[in-house]
């Protein structure tokens, strides 16, 4: 490793039959969720495998099913008996859509969230330490870059496990309409705020009044302006994974079953191919007339600097930490990140702050930017499960 990168060469491969091993002996075998028909699916019942528990690798195989923008799963992971190097996989970047790696690093602190959480129920105890630094320039940066090390030490006894461990295998991005007929949880809407802590990431929500129109009217006109931008959408479009073959070949990215479509219409998409014009003209209609309308709530995560770091990861966490309470309140929750996609792409093209300070008018008083979008809502319909890396594809030997 030289300068916070690595090779990629000493990955297991899918397929390959390999066994992953640390001091203690056999793991997990890579094959496990490699080959087999909806295999794409499959670390989301071997997450918590017992071949697994109480080794540094339960940590990843919980890690990887964290939030991560477009699905694209942009980490590595060196195990260790003492510790977890996680990278940023820029081969995995977004383009257009993502040019400073932001979304990437809020992906990968959702990670790290989902692999503090499941240290106790492993006997682990962790401590996290970011790299410290700019995004500025990593989006050119050819191989992984070190993002964070979890150190590990082993527990003298056991220790209480957090209840959202137990909502990582059913946490998933609800993309339907909401049902608005239900009232959010007054509880978890009380709590919301304490799940984001820290001096430089706080959270903003809004409910009813000018702000949620300002809100609302930002997300729709970026969606507008992302579909305008030639680059943008066509970097968004290459992830879209249209068939059970795509699925299980690439493990990775938005799927129409996913997608929050009603049955009638998603039946169609599957069986009837569509322009990429009609795509992004319902992908606009689907935000606007049924995403954000049936949505009681909405917010953003918004932080000192933008391009820090160590507080994009804290975002990732924070937004993870967020989802998985929703998911133990029967919460929905979906990112609505489009705003913060134009900032970026303004940035790298030089095209002027007018959307930086649209946003910071949402944001509150200060220095003060978003960085993450979402909305809350009692769901409608179950939420399907995104399609999953197998261990062997991002761990490194």
């Amino acid at each position: 490793m030289t300068d916070g990168t690595m090779s990629r060469r000493g990955l297991f491969r899918r397929g390959a039959g390999v066994t992953v091993l640390l001091a203690g002996g056999p793991i997990i075998s890579a094959d496990a969720c490699s080959g087999a028909p909806d295999a794409a699916y499959a670390p989301w019942s071997l997450w918590n495998d017992p071949k697994a528990r109480g080794a540094p690798l339960a940590l990843v195989a919980a890690g990887v099913l964290a939030a991560n923008p477009h699905d694209s799963q942009p980490w590595l992971f060196r195990v260790r008996e003492d510790s977890i190097e996680m990278f940023a996989d820029t081969g995995r970047n977004l383009g257009a859509m993502d040019p400073f790696l932001r979304e990437m690093h809020i992906g990968l602190g959702c990670a790290l969230e989902n692999m503090a959480l499941a240290a106790p129920a492993n006997g682990f105890q962790v401590a996290i330490e970011m790299v410290p630094g700019s995004l500025d320039g990593l989006g050119a940066r050819a191989g992984p870059a070190h993002a964070a090390t979890v150190r590990l030490s082993r527990l003298a006894r056991p220790a209480p496990v957090p209840p959202a461990y137990a909502a990582i295998p059913r946490r998933h991005t609800n993309r339907y309409p909401y049902d608005r007929r239900q009232a959010l949880p007054r509880g978890w809407r009380e709590a919301m705020a304490g799940l984001v802590d820290g001096p430089d990431v706080r959270l903003v929500l809004f409910e009813a009044g000018a702000d949620r129109a300002a809100y609302d009217t930002a997300v729709i006109d970026a969606t507008q302006a992302i579909i305008a931008d030639a680059p943008m959408i066509a970097d968004s479009d290459r992830w879209l994974r249209s068939t059970p073959a795509e699925i299980e070949r690439f493990r990775s990215g938005p799927t129409l079953d996913a997608a929050g479509l009603s049955p009638l219409t998603l039946a169609m998409a599957k069986a009837f191919p569509v322009s990429p014009q009609t795509q992004h003209q319902a992908w606009f209609t689907h935000t606007r007339d049924e995403q954000l309308s049936t949505a009681p709530l909405t917010g953003l995560i918004v932080v000192r600097d933008r391009y820090d770091r160590p507080t994009a990861l804290a975002a990732g966490r924070a937004w993870q930490r967020l989802h998985l309470a929703a998911t133990l309140a029967g919460v929905a929750l979906q990112p609505l990140n489009q705003p913060m996609e134009v900032v970026d792409r303004d940035r790298q093209l030089g095209r002027g702050a007018a959307w930086d300070q649209r946003l910071a008018r949402l944001s509150g008083a200060g220095d003060w930017r978003a960085t993450f979008s979402f909305r809350a809502g009692m769901p409608s319909h179950a939420a399907p499960a995104s399609p999953r890396r197998a261990l062997g594809d991002v761990v490194a030997g």
